[in-house]
């Protein structure tokens, strides 16, 4: 039975459409945190290295000294900080040494190894040890016991060592978060113009009439 005079109508059917959803821009936004980790990583880390080295930095700039062991060497010297020892290539190395400034006993030296993997070359010369300097002036004198021929006393200048590193990592991390940037906008960027923005357009279709509902107790 069909519908009578006063049944409902469905809406009118235009031309069919057919839509496509939006995909989604890839990658997301928030990958927009990676380049800017790295580089604050990078800058964060040179900082602190650059504030926890600063003092032994500007020390490791002092100029060294040489003369003879026996007499002493004289040069200036900055209380707790590191110093090594070198010796004539070939020489023997120290056994004992000590320090002294005008108006203070000689202070014997703790003579040890540390940071020789860090001692700078030095022209006709060998590290041979390292000491921290009990006590500081501008006129501190180093004598040793045992060693033969000259010897040069110099700060250590491991902290250069320590903040050069830190650069280059620096540098690297921040290179990285640079070309990570880029990518993520390039591949961003395309994604948006590859993606639909709406509706496709009308697809093939006969032209839409009102439309009856099926039979049933709509009415006589």
């Amino acid at each position: 039975m069909w519908a009578g005079p006063n049944a409902p109508m469905l809406p009118p059917q235009g031309p069919g459409q057919s839509w496509t959803p939006r995909r989604p821009v890839r990658p997301h936004a928030a990958w927009y945190a990676l380049p800017v980790t790295l580089i604050l990583v990078g800058v964060v880390g040179f900082l602190l290295t650059l504030a926890l080295n600063l003092d032994d930095n500007r020390t490791s700039d002092d100029p060294s000294a040489a003369g003879n062991p026996a007499s002493g060497v004289t040069l200036g010297m900055v209380s707790g900080h590191d110093y090594f020892v070198y010796v004539r290539d070939g020489a023997t190395g120290p056994t004992a040494c000590s320090v002294r400034r005008p108006g203070i006993a000689p202070i014997a030296l703790d003579l040890t190894k540390k940071n020789s993997w860090a001692s700078s070359d030095y022209k006709s010369y060998r590290y041979a040890s390292s000491f921290q300097a009990p006590i500081g002036g501008n006129a501190v004198t180093v004598t040793c016991q045992g060693a033969t021929g000259s010897i040069v006393v110099m700060p250590d200048d491991t902290s250069s060592f320590y903040l050069g590193l830190a650069l280059i990592i620096g540098c690297g991390l921040g290179g990285l978060g640079i070309v990570a940037f880029i990518v993520i906008f390039v591949r961003r960027r395309n994604a948006k113009r590859a993606a639909p923005a709406g509706p496709a357009g009308p697809s093939p279709g006969r032209p839409g009439y009102p439309q009856m509902p099926p039979p049933g107790p709509y009415g006589g």
